[in-house]
């Protein structure tokens, strides 16, 4: 099987979306009092990005590295779905994808500082906008009222959030793109090897630092992980 994070195929899945989103947005404004609109247009995106974030998830849940934590050996162990809900108990302890932002502006338009796409993963509940993909995907002609500005956005944060914090995905943005930046010059071998020291974000040593991720659309500073020197 080809690995999609290695070569790059999911960021680039990633970007393509993205990008279809911006391209609409010559066609309504990006501002927060805008968020409840909705479109055939953002039905067909979320469904495409919630395919892609399940897909994401199921190839992760492939790596044995995470067989060190020991919350997953019994969720192996278990006949329950692969659904969101084994997703949220297998990732949330590891990654802690609730607390993850990002910040989310284009061109002269600034939607929202914090934008949490996993953030109800913290009290063991589904994100809003993941429910909805679920609806649209299956249910469109009566559920697409709910293909909104905001699902929309939430839904690609949620899949930049994935594709920043994997680590092979990490490895290949810094090793052919310039989305990771450390805000001075830094070789990019050396940038890959503090990157790698935390799961979640860069060891303790560089919480003075404004670390991130950055695409067009959103920003991610990655977060300073105190367990780690």
């Amino acid at each position: 099987m080809i690995d999609p994070f290695s070569r790059g195929i999911a960021w680039y899945k990633y970007k393509r979306l993205e990008n279809d989103f911006l391209n609409a947005t010559l066609y309504f404004p990006l501002e927060k009092r805008y968020k409840e609109i909705w479109s055939e247009h953002f039905g067909d995106l979320i469904v495409r990005v919630g395919n892609s974030v399940d897909s994401f998830f199921r190839i992760m849940l492939k790596d044995k590295s995470f067989d060190v934590y020991p919350h997953v050996s019994a969720l192996k162990r278990s006949r329950g779905r692969r659904d969101v809900t084994f997703f949220r108990d297998f990732f949330e302890p590891i990654y802690n994808l609730s607390g993850a932002d990002v910040q989310v502006a284009y061109g002269l338009t600034f939607y929202e500082t914090k934008c949490s796409p996993f953030k109800e993963f913290k009290n063991n509940e589904i994100p809003e906008w993941w429910t909805s993909y679920n609806h649209i995907k299956h249910e469109w002609f009566d559920r697409m009222q709910e293909a909104t500005l905001e699902n929309t956005v939430k839904a690609l944060a949620g899949l930049f959030v994935l594709n920043i914090l994997h680590k092979e995905s990490q490895r290949y943005l810094i090793r052919h793109t310039e989305v990771i930046d450390f805000g001075y010059r830094m070789g990019k071998r050396q940038m890959e090897e503090y990157l790698m020291k935390s799961i979640i974000g860069v060891p303790k040593g560089f919480s003075g630092w404004k670390i991130k991720a950055e695409t067009p659309l959103f920003t991610h500073f990655f977060r300073v992980d105190e367990n780690v020197e």
